[in-house]
């Protein structure tokens, strides 16, 4: 099931490309178009995305359940940053998050469905949120090397933030929206996955066919598909938490591939956006094989707990 269910994502992502290639050769979405589309995806689009997921009915379980898994989804993050800075530094700013930040959402969300149950996407609405938290914040200083981009000021006003902090209100509050607000927010989220794909397309298209034989993504796309989900693995191993479906559906996500956002990323902040699609390209070909083979490791693993 899995490996049917990663064959589809990765062939609507082919899909959703090809109109970006289509577009981008036909000279309708020029660079210029395509980086303002970018910021519209980062500014507006994902916080979209974030505040949706939050859009829940409230109990205390759930409450627990939510705390648990930004616990476990932060524990899983800081692994992973941790890893890929000691590997790569800020010499290899690319790799390093690449190998960082997986695609908690397009790509994890149908495999934490597949696995734990529809259950399962509420378990994860702390990681996606994180991720893109991260992504702005330490992210942007690993591509930049501006410290400024993770200053209190720029944290508060960072979109991301504001729309977590608006999203866990919405929760804890047990305020319902009305009708029309829950459907304007769910169509702008849903635009997320086609719009990330069509701006890989027109990365894509102008990526010359020699990149994607880049040697160097290589090590960045094993420590994201490998090192890193085994040293998560381990470390949830080691954890006194009884709730088996929650910590899969975390590990699920750090199992995951090159999230498609770096391209946006590397595209608006002047980065070689060429070796970000790369990157995004070899690791979801590889997740076909090594996504499969670490659920099977974290199922035998996690069903007979250390402690």
């Amino acid at each position: 099931m899995l490996f049917s269910i990663l064959l589809e994502r990765i062939a609507i992502m082919a899909l959703l490309m090809a109109v970006g290639v289509y577009l981008s050769r036909k000279g309708f979405l020029s660079e210029q178009g395509s980086r303002d589309l970018g910021a519209i995806l980062l500014r507006i689009i994902i916080p979209c995305v974030i505040i949706k997921s939050y859009i829940t009915e409230y109990s205390h379980q759930r409450l627990l359940e939510l705390g648990l898994s930004a616990l476990l989804a932060l524990i899983s993050y800081v692994v992973a940053m941790l890893l890929s800075y000691l590997v790569f530094g800020q010499r290899r700013r690319l790799e390093n998050f690449a190998a960082a930040f997986c695609n908690a959402g397009f790509i994890g969300i149908p495999l934490v469905q597949a696995v734990v149950g529809q259950e399962g996407v509420f378990y994860i609405a702390a990681s996606v949120a994180l991720l893109n938290l991260f992504q702005w914040t330490y992210g942007v200083y690993i591509m930049t090397g501006r410290k400024d981009t993770i200053s209190p000021k720029a944290i508060a006003r960072n979109p991301v933030v504001i729309s977590i902090v608006i999203g866990v209100a919405l929760f804890l509050s047990r305020i319902s929206l009305p009708g029309i607000l829950t459907s304007t927010l769910g169509y702008v989220a849903d635009m997320n996955t086609p719009v990330a794909m069509i701006l890989m397309g027109t990365y894509l298209a102008r990526l010359p066919a020699r990149r994607m034989l880049d040697r160097r993504a290589v090590g960045c796309v094993l420590m994201r598909l490998v090192v890193i989900p085994a040293a998560v693995g381990l470390v949830f191993w080691l954890m006194p938490v009884d709730n088996l479906p929650l910590m899969t559906a975390v590990f699920l996500t750090a199992a995951t591939p090159v999230g498609a956002n770096i391209c946006v990323f590397a595209q608006q902040y002047r980065c070689d956006y060429e070796f970000s699609v790369v990157t995004v390209c070899l690791s979801t070909v590889l997740s076909v094989i090594t996504v499969p083979a670490m659920v099977f490791l974290a199922q035998t693993a996690f069903s007979h707990p250390y402690f």
